[in-house]
């Protein structure tokens, strides 16, 4: 009984307190949003070091399987970081021109033929898995490989 009248007193104290706040929004001090800005280059920093972590670990298994195979990862890899570090950038770019109210049609990096090169690649990479990385797996790997960085750079220009 006690602990219904000392909660019920609590709730009501809780309910006046609540609507002596203001509505409006509350702010950060700055040394606050100092703190704020640091953990969050923190916990991007730790971030981007996993990764690194990872991408070492399966490029170092890689090529222990075998070296055709480092190599393949190697290149996929690359291409993988080209076309992130492009997309941030029209991400970034959309950005600032919605922000300017401009509309701009963006141009694909990735056409569906970079998209079906990359498929291609990787089916080339499993095949060579299977069958100990034949020369002609090897050729038409590097060939691929080729015709999609020349797609991916020549969609960049």
């Amino acid at each position: 009984m006690i602990n219904g009248i000392i909660k019920l007193f609590y709730s009501e104290v809780v309910k006046t307190n609540m609507k002596k706040m203001p509505n409006g929004e509350y702010y950060l001090k700055d040394e606050y949003k100092e703190i704020k800005n640091l953990t969050l280059k923190i916990d991007s920093l730790a971030l981007n070091i996993i990764k690194l972590i990872i991408v070492m670990i399966t490029l170092i298994l890689a090529f222990e399987i075998n070296t055709l195979l480092g190599i393949g990862l190697f290149l996929i890899e690359f291409l993988y970081i080209i076309y992130k570090r492009n997309l941030e950038q029209q991400i970034l770019d959309s950005i600032k021109h919605l922000k300017d109210n401009v509309e701009m049609t963006t141009l694909d990096v990735l056409t569906e033929r970079g998209k079906s090169g990359i498929n291609i690649l990787i089916t080339l990479l499993i095949l060579g898995l299977i069958t100990n990385f034949n020369w002609s797996i090897v050729i038409s790997f590097i060939v691929v490989f080729l015709f999609t960085i020349k797609d991916i750079y020549s969609n960049i220009k």
